[in-house]
C-alpha cells in the first residue's frame, strides 16, 4: 500500500534512543494525533501512529510494502541508535484513511498515466470492480489518495498532501474534474475485500445511515422532544463506553478511531442495543423490531448484507434484533 512516510517531514537527525523516547513522552503529554516517523541509517522506516496522544499502531515500511508491527515488539524494534525522526500532524478523519492504507493488502498495482478525462473514465470503471482499492494521483501541485470500496457508495474520503500540510474531504468518482489540468501520475493498488481493514471501514461507512435512519424514524413516531433525550442518552453511553460519538435526531458523528473491526462491532452492537432498549420503553420492542427491520429494508443491498452479517440476527420477516 502507499508509502506515507516520504510525506513526513524530519525535523531531528541522529537521535539517541533515549531522545526518541523524550520525544514520545513529549507526544503523549500533547494529545498529538498524526503521524511519527522514525528513519533508520538502514533505510528502514517505522511509523508510529498517534491518536490524542495515544500510540495505536507501529507500522514498519519501505518503498513497496508496509507491514504492522505486533505491539508485543515494538520496543525491540523502535529503540535503536542514529535515527531521524518527523512529526506530521493528522485529523482523526485521516488517521482513518491512513489506517485502511496501511494495514489493507495488496493484490495488484495498477500504474498509468492519465489526463484528467481519462482519469474520470476509469473512475467510473473502477466503481465496478468488486474489490476495494487506495488510488494515489500525483500531480505537480499535490498528491492525492482515495479509498474507493465500492459498496454501493458514492462517497469517497480522500486525503491530499499539498504544501506540507494535509487535508481530509469527502469526495466521489468526479473527484477528477477538481484536478488541475495537464497528465497525472495514477497508482492503483488494488486490494482484497475480505479483509478486516475494509471490513472495519465499510461498516463505519454503513453505520451513518442506519442510525440516521433509525433516529429519523423515531422522531416521526415519538416527536422531537423523545428524539432529543433518546441522542443525549446514547452520547452519554457511548462516552461511558469510551467511544467519540455524538447521537441527534439527524444520526451520529463518528469521531472514533478502532484499532481493529471487532472492536468497532462491539461498540456498534452495544449503542444498537441501547438504542432498542431505549426506544422499546417509548413505542414498544414490537414498534423497534418494525422500524429496524423497516430501515434495513430502504438502505442498499451492500450495506445491508454487511450490517446483518456483523450487528444484527434476522428471523425471517418477524425482528431484527441485535446480535448477542
Amino acid at each position: 500500500m502507499p508509502n506515507f512516510s516520504a510525506f513526513i517531514p524530519e525535523i531531528h537527525h541522529g537521535v539517541s534512543p533515549g531522545f526518541v523516547d523524550v520525544l514520545i513522552k513529549t507526544q503523549r503529554a500533547e494529545l498529538f494525533t498524526g503521524l511519527m516517523k522514525f528513519c533508520h541509517p538502514s533505510n528502514e522506516n517505522l511509523v508510529f501512529a498517534f491518536v490524542d496522544g495515544v500510540e495505536r499502531e507501529l507500522y514498519r515500511s519501505n518503498q513497496s510494502t508496509t507491514e504492522k508491527i505486533p505491539r508485543s515488539d515494538w520496543s525491540k524494534t523502535l529503540f535503536s541508535s542514529d535515527s531521524s525522526v518527523g512529526l506530521l500532524p493528522l485529523s482523526l478523519e485521516a488517521m482513518r484513511v491512513v489506517q485502511v492504507a496501511h494495514e489493507a493488502p495488496v493484490l495488484r498495482v495498477e500504474q498509468m498515466n492519465l489526463d484528467s478525462l481519462e482519469l474520470l473514465d476509469q473512475a467510473d470503471k473502477w466503481e465496478l470492480d468488486p474489490e476495494p482499492s487506495v488510488v494515489h494521483v500525483h500531480t505537480s501541485q499535490a498528491d492525492s489518495f482515495y479509498l474507493c470500496a465500492n459498496r454501493s457508495n458514492l462517497v469517497l474520503e480522500e486525503i491530499v498532501f499539498v504544501g506540507g500540510k494535509v487535508q481530509f474531504s469527502i469526495s466521489n468518482s468526479s473527484f477528477a474534474q477538481s484536478l488541475p489540468q495537464g497528465t497525472h501520475q495514477v497508482t492503483r493498488y488494488v486490494s482484497v475485500r475480505d479483509h478486516a481493514a475494509w471490513h472495519g471501514y465499510e461498516l463505519r461507512m454503513a453505520f451513518m445511515p442506519l442510525m440516521r435512519m433509525l433516529m429519523q424514524r423515531f422522531s416521526e413516531l415519538a416527536g422531537r422532544g423523545l428524539t432529543e433525550r433518546l441522542g443525549e442518552q446514547l452520547s452519554s453511553w457511548a462516552r461511558g463506553g469510551g467511544w467519540n460519538m455524538t447521537f441527534s435526531g439527524n444520526g451520529v458523528i463518528n469521531r472514533e478511531y478502532f484499532d481493529s473491526v471487532d472492536e468497532a462491532v462491539n461498540a456498534y452492537k452495544d449503542l444498537l442495543g441501547r438504542f432498542q432498549m431505549e426506544t422499546g420503553r417509548a413505542i414498544g420492542p414490537r414498534m423497534v423490531e418494525n422500524i429496524s427491520r423497516e430501515v434495513l429494508f430502504k438502505l442498499d443491498a451492500s450495506t445491508r448484507e454487511l450490517l446483518m452479517h456483523y450487528l444484527f440476527t434476522h428471523y425471517g420477516l418477524d425482528g431484527v434484533v441485535v446480535k448477542a
